[in-house]
């Protein structure tokens, strides 16, 4: 029994870390990509690592001055 019970935990486990975690590069490079991540964050009401960097680089592409010429 104890067997069964440590092995339901351990998997688990792994399966809720198994979550593609993405930088903020990762998406200053997929700028498509932060509002549709934003989304899921908002609608799930979780603050994970990939809704921190997502705002991050958005807020990073936002205050970006645009370069004259």
């Amino acid at each position: 029994m104890k067997i069964a019970f440590c092995g339901g935990v351990l998997a688990l486990l792994l399966l809720t870390a198994c979550e593609n975690t993405k930088t903020k590069e990762y998406y200053l490079d997929h700028p498509d990509e932060i509002a549709s991540d934003l989304s899921e964050c908002q609608k799930s009401g979780k603050n994970t690592y990939n809704c921190n960097q997502a705002t991050l680089a958005q807020y990073q592409l936002k205050s970006k001055v645009p370069q004259t010429p």
